[in-house]
């Protein structure tokens, strides 16, 4: 009897699962918007290391040659990166981080030829003809015809350009709604996400990077607020004395009777139009005048004493 009451128990049991598996999961984060839109920052992340030593490339070569040709340096690696990964019914890079791809039944050559023209060659175009129209401004030989033109096709670009902009605006609202598509070229083409491959492991929000950054930015703030309160030139003077003590200096930067000195800021020797402190210490008049119109408690920074006087190097402050 209480066998029978067990197995009709686990019966039911394993048949409320079965249903639970097959229905739709109701909470917001199954549509994953986080690790979809972290895989198109990732990719556009990817895109900027493959740039990088393309500009290290260019950097030999006369200035303005890349600039001139940027549109299609950004198209070239754009299409590169797309051919061989969604070209080759493959997730992208930052996709695959996200363990997220297109949907295999959905992703045909049509579709995927679509996506190419309005994500890689639609922007190309559009950013070569903005680069046109801007070069265009600048010619000095337009006749009064021609620049009616110019201006009818500039306000049909912006016009254009706005109704993009409210169309990404748009997408992007309805993505954080819905979850589905990322960009207007996927809605347009009807391609979707999903994740590649099935995992029972809970996704899991770590903080570590956020608590990273926020230590790094908290960290500069404050240095940002204590480093100008600093007296370097204090400092140095200290570090100046403290390593002449263990080292046994004694007043080696003095040139009252050691003839001309290399200058006590600067370091060049010998010092330029060199002035002489009241604690015979030699300078350059440009660094002397500096220091002390920066700071008029200025200490000598050989000594560290605050010198009352200077005057110009003589010979008979050389004399033995």
């Amino acid at each position: 009897m209480w066998a029978d009451g067990s197995a009709t128990e686990l019966a039911r049991l394993r048949g409320v699962l079965a249903r639970a598996a097959t229905l739709a999961p109701a909470h917001p984060s199954s549509n994953l918007r986080v690790n979809k839109w972290d895989s198109l920052v990732l990719d556009a992340e990817i895109l900027a290391l493959m740039k990088h030593p393309i500009k290290s490339m260019f950097a030999l070569f006369q200035p303005g040659l890349m600039e001139k040709y940027q549109p299609e340096i950004d198209g070239v690696t754009l299409a590169l990166l797309f051919v061989l990964s969604v070209g080759m019914h493959q997730p992208t890079p930052g996709m695959k981080l996200q363990n997220m791809t297109f949907a295999k039944e959905s992703l045909t050559w049509k579709k995927t030829l679509a996506l190419f023209m309005l994500s890689v060659g639609l922007p190309y175009t559009w950013n070569r003809i903005h680069r046109a129209l801007l070069s265009y401004r600048w010619r000095d030989d337009r006749t009064p015809e021609a620049e009616d033109k110019y201006q009818h096709l500039l306000t049909l670009v912006h016009r254009v350009g706005t109704v993009a902009a409210v169309l990404k605006l748009a997408n992007h609202v309805a993505f954080w709604k819905q979850g589905e598509y990322r960009t207007v070229a996927e809605r347009l083409v009807g391609l979707k996400l999903v994740p590649l491959a099935r995992t029972v492991v809970p996704r899991t929000i770590t903080f570590e990077y956020m608590n990273r950054q926020l230590v790094w930015d908290g960290f500069v703030e404050f240095c940002y607020f204590v480093l100008p309160l600093v007296n370097w030139h204090r400092c140095s003077v200290l570090l100046k004395q403290t390593g002449k003590q263990l080292l046994g200096a004694d007043g080696a930067g003095d040139g009252g009777a050691h003839g001309l000195a290399p200058c006590t800021i600067c370091g060049i020797s010998p010092a330029k139009t060199p002035y002489i402190t009241s604690c015979g210490h030699q300078y350059c008049y440009f660094c002397l005048q500096t220091a002390v119109a920066t700071d008029p408690t200025y200490a000598c920074a050989t000594c560290g004493d605050t010198f009352e006087s200077s005057e110009r190097l003589t010979a008979q402050h050389l004399a033995p």
